[in-house]
């Protein structure tokens, strides 16, 4: 086989290798496609051991708006088996983004937070305007976001990944 028809043959495979249908959504537009509410749930154990431990539930929320504003809900419900519907504490971040590629750039502007038994009154905070960026990819209306945390003893590379929900 000569070297054309070589070449023209891997052009024709790459070329059919590359239609594959994917559902990730990156490039261009992807500040559209994150726009709407994003949400995930734990159940987080409370107690000193296993077998002291009672569950309750976290619910975590996005909402990213059009005109570039953000809100970050963090809504905990009573333990599983005291009252696991009721909502016992919450705080909302708002702020605003911005994305650039595959980051976005969140810009913190005020917190409030309430808890029944510590803090029934919400109390909200300005906050100083810190900007910070996650990476992020968005297939399959599934939203991950990819970031350092800082546990005791050194950075820890940690992602989160939450659904779409509207």
């Amino acid at each position: 086989m000569n070297s054309k028809r070589i070449f023209g043959i891997v052009l024709v495979i790459g070329l059919f290798l590359s239609c594959e249908k994917s559902d990730s959504v990156s490039g261009p537009g992807l500040d559209n496609a994150l726009i709407g509410t994003w949400q995930r749930a734990e159940s987080i154990p409370s107690g000193r051991s296993a077998a002291d431990f009672r569950y309750f539930v976290m619910e975590s929320t996005f909402r990213f708006k059009k005109d570039a504003t953000y809100s970050y809900t963090l809504d905990f419900y009573g333990f599983e088996d005291e009252n696991p519907n009721e909502i016992i504490g919450s705080s909302e971040r708002i702020g605003t983004f911005e994305v650039k590629g595959d980051r976005i750039f969140f810009k913190d502007i005020e917190t409030t937070s309430w808890e029944n038994g510590f803090n029934p009154t919400p109390q909200t905070k300005a906050l100083n305007g810190q900007v910070y960026e996650n990476r992020f990819e968005i297939a399959e209306n599934i939203l991950t976001l990819h970031y350092i945390s800082y546990p005791a003893d050194a950075p820890v590379q940690t992602q989160m990944s939450y659904k779409r929900v509207e």
